[in-house]
C-alpha cells in the first residue's frame, strides 16, 4: 500500500529553503530586509552577518500511498522511524551505549526490525541524548552504529496521499561529519558559505545505511500497515527537490499521480550536481 521514493534529495541555500512558497518566509524577508536597512544605517551591510544567515541543508525522502484514490483508503496513526547505521570511524559521539548494555542486548541482534530499533534508541535518548548503538555483528570486525534520526513530521494522523520525512543537517545532525557539525556550531547554527555548494555538502554527509518504515492502520480493514526501506549514501542527489505528486483536474478534484514518486527536478537557485 506505501511505496517510498528511490532517490533522497538535498535542497539547500537560501533562495530554495526561504522560497516564497515556503511557510514563514515572507517573514523572514520582512526581517532581512529591515535588517539591512539598519546595517546600513551604520554604515554598510555587513557581509559576516549575509554568511551567517543560511539555513541548514534539508535532507528529504517521500513516500505514497497507493490507496489514495480509493474509499477508506487512508492509513491512520501513522508513524514514520527513521534510523541511520554511521561509519564506526567517522562517528565521533562522547558517549557510546554498547551493546552489552543489560537494556538492550536482549532487544537488539541480527534478526531487530527497524520499528524495534528505533524504540530502544528512542528509549535510550530519552536517557541521554545523541547516544548511538554499537552492534557487532557475527560476520563483521567493524562494530554497526545506529542512531535514531530526528524528523521534522514523523506522525500522520490520516495519512491519504503523499508524505516528506524531512531531516535537518545541523549542528546536532548525526549524518554530518564531526568537522561538520563543528563548523555549524561555530558559525551560530547557520550553515557556513564556503559550504554552500554540493561538493561540500556531498563531502559533508556520511552514513552506511538509512533506515525508513512506515507502520499504522488500514481505514478500510482495520488491519496494520507496514512497509521499510534502506537507503545508501549513493541515493544522496543534492540540489534537487521532487516534482509535485498532486494536481486539480478540470473538474476542481485533487487527485495524485503515483507515476512521480522519483521525479526530482532542479532546485531554485541552481548549483544542483550534474547528473551522472
Amino acid at each position: 500500500q506505501v511505496f517510498f521514493s528511490d532517490p533522497i534529495v538535498v535542497r539547500f541555500g537560501k533562495k530554495e529553503l526561504y522560497d516564497s512558497s515556503s511557510d514563514g518566509s515572507n517573514d523572514h524577508n520582512k526581517v532581512q530586509e529591515a535588517k539591512g536597512e539598519y546595517d546600513e544605517e551604520l554604515g554598510g551591510l555587513c557581509s559576516n552577518q549575509i554568511e551567517k544567515d543560511i539555513p541548514c541543508p534539508s535532507l528529504e525522502f517521500r513516500l505514497v500511498n497507493c490507496l489514495h484514490g480509493v474509499p477508506s483508503g487512508e492509513i491512520v496513526n501513522a508513524k514514520l522511524d527513521c534510523v541511520a547505521i554511521l561509519d564506526p570511524k567517522l562517528s565521533k559521539w562522547n558517549k557510546t551505549l554498547q551493546i552489552n548494555d543489560n537494556d538492550t542486548q536482549s532487544v537488539v541482534d541480527e534478526k531487530t526490525t527497524i520499528s524495534e530499533l528505533a524504540k530502544v534508541l528512542r528509549d535510550t535518548n530519552s536517557k541521554t541524548p545523541n547516544r548511538t548503538i554499537a552492534f557487532h555483528s557475527a560476520d563483521s570486525k567493524q562494530p554497526h552504529m545506529f542512531t535514531k534520526l530526528a524528523l521534522d513530521a514523523n506522525e500522520h494522523p490520516y495519512f491519504r496521499r503523499v508524505w516528506f520525512g524531512r531531516h535537518r543537517l545541523d549542528e546536532n545532525s548525526p549524518l554530518l561529519t564531526p568537522v561538520a557539525r563543528n563548523r555549524v556550531k561555530l558559525n551560530d547554527g547557520s550553515w557556513p558559505a564556503e559550504m554552500n555548494n554540493y561538493e561540500s555538502i556531498k563531502n559533508s554527509i556520511h552514513f552506511r545505511h538509512i533506515l525508513v518504515c512506515i507502520q499504522g492502520t488500514s481505514k478500510a480493514s482495520a488491519t496494520s500497515v507496514y512497509a521499510q526501506k534502506v537507503y545508501d549514501l549513493v541515493d544522496v542527489t543534492v540540489g534537487y527537490r521532487f516534482v509535485p505528486m498532486n494536481y486539480r483536474t478540470d473538474d476542481g478534484d485533487l487527485k495524485t499521480d503515483s507515476h512521480l514518486l522519483n521525479a526530482v527536478y532542479q532546485q531554485r537557485g541552481g548549483g544542483a550536481e550534474p547528473f551522472q
